[in-house]
């Protein structure tokens, strides 16, 4: 497809509305095609289906042609956005450097250091922007394997206690094993815009997925001319073991294809990611090729692998979280939050499964590695219990969690009392989204919270920012002035905090670096209205009264 201003793209995007009626139309002809085979007199109705089936496949065919032209018309606008935004942070990182530049002849070193990480924050923009991951060793090359080995940062691992080694990546447990599949060559459907007519590499991203993998290789094996019995041929031919009758049956079932395939396909991982490193090779070769002409084992028939995996019961996890809702969230868990987090363990343990690697030596012998915790400590549980309820507390009704003095409520309470000691307006439902943010982080305090309010605090009260800090409290900042308050306008202690609007005024002081003077901060008490009507005020005025009448000589 010729490449389209945005205007026009915009512009077909939109004339492709008549899709819905096509799609209404498919409907209606699938509609009198069944209609027609379910009438009894099927003799006299053959030409009407064939009719009706032949209308159907024109229709799905100008369907799925618009489908194709829609997601093109998504990708071209989606690049001419990236273009733009691309062009847009070249453009800051060019004044930015200029900026830069002159800091630098002009020795304004503070402002220097701030443009040098403004830049390198949008250098970092524009690597995640084209699929990198800012910190890695960055790839020549804008194929998918090099765009997905920058973008997650992938690299061969060496475990140091025995050699092994394997890929893993930067994304999420970096100890997670990476697999990559790459298919034979195969031509792109003539109706794609992409490509069309062209002979690519089929790619899979790097996941750890493999059973995924697993059943895509098999897929695509059936298809090929050799069929599954190839890649049967090809992994024995490696010297993988495949036992015989596990190969008469061409059982993709079986323990030992599951394990010559994982063995291999790990192996080919590591080499092309091996090769990118080394020798900058981007263009590596597919499983299969790499199979039939690479893998050697060298007699060892590859590692002899076993799974422990612990199973939590259903009961016994619903009876922990329940208990952890009682105690935090101040009620049971729902059946669907038991379920998700049920889900989520099980999904945990078995990525904590115990492996037994059991691998011959050139010499006779055997070697054994083992893996995993088998069974997750209370730190991960704990970490999930915590997610669940966390998502569970957002949108809670905020009265009915504080009523019931579990620990979200006591959470919530110490959370709106240290925002008060910084004076920061927090309404109890804005502390209670704190609270649940940070369960779902996997925080077991307030620590993290009060750290942001603590942040907040130096932002909105500036001219003390270096004053504030753990110790050092608006609380304690404001004590003086609240005496003086008491003193002078005579208003009782409980009804004076640090948000009081007259205490605020004191400690914001105008903008000014530091908190108001005592000394102006009496002297704006005085001119306050209230003191008028205090007794020391009237004492005060009495005062001059009589000084008046005396010099007058009107009282002795």
């Amino acid at each position: 497809m010729a490449q389209l201003t945005e205007r026009e793209l915009r512009d077909k995007q939109r004339g492709l509305v008549a899709l819905n009626s096509q799609d209404a139309e498919k409907m209606q002809a699938q509609r009198r095609a069944m209609a027609i085979w379910n009438d009894d007199d099927r003799p006299s109705s053959i030409a009407k289906y064939n009719e009706a089936k032949a209308r159907l496949t024109e229709l799905d065919t100008q369907v799925q042609a618009r489908i194709a032209d829609i997601e093109s018309i998504k990708t071209q606008l989606s690049d001419l956005a990236d273009a733009k935004a691309k062009e847009k942070r070249n453009k800051e990182i060019e004044d930015k450097q200029k900026q830069l530049k002159l800091a630098e002849e002009t020795l304004q070193r503070g402002k220097a250091t701030q443009l040098e990480t403004e830049i390198e924050t949008l250098k970092n923009a524009q690597i995640t922007a084209d699929g990198g991951t800012p910190g890695t060793e960055q790839y020549a090359g804008d194929n998918e394997f090099v765009k997905d080995v920058n973008a997650k940062g992938l690299k061969v691992t060496v475990n140091p206690e025995d050699g092994g080694s394997w890929v893993s990546g930067t994304e999420g447990d970096s100890q997670v094993q990476q697999y990559i599949y790459i298919s034979d060559d195969v031509k792109v459907p003539l109706f794609m815009a992409k490509n069309a007519g062209q002979m690519v590499k089929d790619y899979t991203p790097a996941t750890s997925n493999f059973d995924a993998l697993r059943k895509r290789i098999i897929d695509d094996s059936i298809k090929s001319p050799r069929g599954l019995k190839g890649l049967f041929d090809d992994l024995r031919g490696a010297g993988l073991r495949i036992p015989e009758n596990d190969y008469n049956r061409l059982d993709t079932t079986s323990q030992s294809f599951g394990k010559a395939l994982s063995y291999a396909l790990q192996k080919h991982t590591k080499a092309m990611v091996n090769d990118l490193e080394i020798n900058k090779n981007i263009e590596p070769k597919s499983f299969f090729k790499y199979v039939q002409e690479d893998l050697k084992t060298a007699g060892l028939g590859g590692p002899q692998v076993s799974y422990d995996e612990y199973v939590t019961k259903k009961d016994e996890a619903d009876s922990d979280l329940n208990r952890f809702f009682m105690d935090y969230v101040g009620r049971p868990a729902s059946e669907d939050e038991l379920n998700k987090y049920y889900k989520e363990l099980r999904a945990q343990e078995k990525k904590n499964a115990q492996v037994t690697t059991q691998t011959e030596t050139d010499s006779g012998g055997t070697s054994r590695r083992v893996t995993g915790e088998y069974r997750l400590d209370e730190a991960d549980i704990l970490q999930l219990q915590r997610k669940v309820a966390g998502k569970a507390l957002d949108g809670s009704d905020i009265d009915t969690v504080l009523k019931g003095g579990s620990g979200a409520a006591q959470a919530v309470n110490s959370t709106l009392a240290y925002a008060k000691r910084y004076g920061v307006t927090l309404s109890n439902k804005d502390a209670l989204k704190y609270v649940s943010a940070s369960l779902q982080n996997n925080e077991n305090d307030t620590k993290a919270i009060n750290a942001k309010l603590l942040a907040i605090s130096k932002a909105t009260y500036s001219n003390l920012s270096d004053v504030l800090s753990e110790q050092v409290d608006l609380n304690d900042l404001s004590a003086n002035y609240k005496y003086t308050m008491r003193q002078i306008l005579e208003i009782p202690e409980n009804q004076i905090d640090v948000l009081n609007p007259t205490i605020q005024m004191a400690l914001k002081n105008n903008g000014n670096k530091g908190a108001m003077n005592l000394t102006d901060f009496e002297r704006a008490l005085k001119k306050d209205p209230r003191w008028g009507n205090t007794s020391n005020a009237l004492e005060k005025a009495a005062g001059y009264a009589n000084s008046i009448l005396r010099n007058f000589g009107l009282i002795a």
